[in-house]
Order: C-alpha cells, then structure tokens, then sequence
C-alpha cells in the first residue's frame, strides 16, 4: 500500500528539524503523543471538500496505519487538528532545545551564541532562523528559571 500524507504548513526551522529527525516524509513512531492525535482527529474527507494535496505545505507527514482506521478510507485532518499537530511537534523542538541546551549552559561552557548555531546545524535548521531559535530558548529559560525560583521560595 502506498503512502497517504497530511500536509503541513510549518515554519522552515521547524520543517527541518523534522525532517531530519523523522525523515522525508516524517514517519512518526506508532504510539507517539503526535500519532495519537492523528487517530484522534483522522476522519473520511467530507463531502464537498476537495481531498488535500499539499499545495502550499512545507511538510508532509505520513499517515500511520491504525487498526481502526485505514488511511486509504481515513486521510483528512481539519484546519485546527493540523494546527494541534504542529503545536506538538513544536513542543518536540523545544523540550530538545531546553534539553541539550540547558545542559550545555548548566556547564558553564563556552558562548551559548555558538552553541546555538551549533545545535542548529545539527537538526540541519538554516542560520536565518537563529534569531527564532535563539529566541525560543531565552523565553523557555526565563520560564524555567522563574518557575524554578517560585518553587524555591515557596518551599521555604
């Protein structure tokens, strides 16, 4: 059987941070948090509404093939089920960040600009995108270390 997609439209850091994680098409592992909500959320195109070929998308990503529904029969998503889609495979990028990362900075090693550029190369993101990149990790940092000192004076 041939493949069915789900086409995306994701920002390029994101597309190739899954693309080389996940291959081109992503292939997601069957019981993943982004599989289940696929099963969630596939449903047989309705009628009236012209099957999707990915005009437009940045990303396709496989249908995985669930016992109760068959991605020949079942190979729809909506508009905001593709949007929880992208918003989990968001979260993936950024738990990665913080991560590794996080662990490098715990370490005290280095300029953490280069050790950007250098986890951005790994996950084959483009240097146009340091500036998102850069940015998303500052934000999830300055989360982490406030949430980190609420814990902290609320226990004592």
């Amino acid at each position: 059987m041939s493949d069915f997609y789900i086409y995306l439209k994701v920002e390029d850091y994101l597309k190739n941070f899954l693309e080389t994680n996940f291959g081109n098409p992503v292939r997601l592992i069957r019981d993943s948090p982004e599989a289940r909500i696929i099963r969630q959320f596939i449903t047989t195109t309705p009628e009236g509404v012209i099957p999707d070929t990915g005009d437009g998308s940045d990303l396709r990503v496989v249908i995985p093939s669930f016992k109760e529904a068959d991605p020949r029969t079942y190979n729809y998503m909506g508009r905001r089920a593709k949007k929880a889609l992208v918003d989990s495979f968001d979260h993936i990028l950024k738990a990665c960040l913080m991560k590794e990362l996080g662990a490098l900075e715990n370490s005290r090693r280095g300029d953490l600009s280069k050790q950007i550029y250098a986890w951005m190369e790994k996950y084959g993101i483009p240097e146009e995108s340091w500036y998102t990149i850069s940015q998303k990790y500052y934000r999830l940092r300055r989360k982490y270390l406030i949430e980190k000192n609420h814990a902290l004076f609320k226990n004592n």
